[in-house]
């Protein structure tokens, strides 16, 4: 009877010696499969497959140049995923973009580095778009504004873009092609312009035109100019920044960036209101 009890407390111990010496195995196995289901949902989530990073990456080769700062990079990678996705969501025509055989050609020597720089940025925005009330926002951008950028919705009341409100980039002015003059024979009149001072309505050799449309007719850098007469029929175009004027203006983000702002500040700064997030 002795000798039962004894080899029952034995095999009790023993039951007990291997449990103890089991569990931990067991916590180890089961979260290292914790972490990796945590790291394959993350990926699933939001990482961009390759053909998706490849159109993305000719897209913003095209929008913005590689000698920009990686923050401001980053910014316009956002901005180029958001209206890529938007167009593919609307069945839209989208982004224009570049060919590898197009980018070979315009970085030569360069294009190992610049497509590093521009394919680094595209990883470590992975998956994140601009959003509006869960919707993509109109991602506007531009190369430089006349000082101001403009307000959407005092173009267009009904437009329901509130985070294209305008913002002030003094430092624009400072940009090389900040200023440009253009001498024509015509008769040019302007009738209105917007609180930044880009031309909404005009008239030119007696027919009416938007600013837009008399840019696009002249050839001008932007529909913010000025127009003096300097005798009958001759006149000078003097325009301000480069584009239309609506969202980002790419010279004060990379202003911002050389003063340390991050891309999350500077897309914050230009589309208040707006938010980064990952696409579901």
């Amino acid at each position: 009877m002795h000798r039962k009890n004894l080899a029952k407390r034995i095999n009790t111990m023993l039951t007990i010696l291997l449990l103890l010496l089991l569990i931990p195995l067991f916590l180890t196995i089961f979260c290292q499969k914790m972490q990796m289901e945590e790291l394959l949902g993350n990926v699933n989530r939001t990482a961009e497959t390759e053909e998706d990073a490849d159109m993305l990456f000719c897209i913003v080769a095209k929008e913005i140049s590689a000698d920009a700062p990686e923050e401001c990079i980053k910014a316009q990678c956002v901005i180029a995923r958001t209206n890529l996705k938007a167009a593919e969501e609307m069945g839209t025509e989208l982004p224009g973009s570049m060919t590898m055989g197009e980018l070979q050609e315009l970085w030569g020597d360069y294009f190992s580095e610049a497509e590093g720089k521009i394919k680094e940025a595209i990883q470590e925005t992975d998956g994140e778009t601009l959003q509006y009330r869960n919707h993509y926002i109109y991602a506007a951008y531009h190369a430089v504004s006349a000082g101001n950028t403009r307000n959407m919705e005092e173009l267009y009341p009904d437009s329901d873009m509130p985070y294209l409100s305008g913002v002030a980039c003094y430092e624009d002015a400072q940009a090389p092609d900040y200023l440009s003059v253009l001498y024509l024979d015509r008769e040019i009149t302007i009738e209105e312009k917007d609180s930044a001072g880009y031309v909404t309505k005009a008239q030119m050799n007696g027919k009416s035109y938007t600013g837009e449309e008399l840019r696009g007719e002249l050839g001008l850098k932007s529909a913010n100019f000025n127009v003096t007469e300097l005798e009958p029929g001759k006149i000078r175009i003097v325009t301000k920044g480069h584009g239309h004027g609506f969202g980002l203006s790419q010279y004060t983000a990379q202003k911002m960036a050389e003063k340390g702002e991050d891309y999350r500040n500077i897309l914050q700064y230009f589309f208040p209101g707006a938010e980064v997030k990952s696409v579901e």
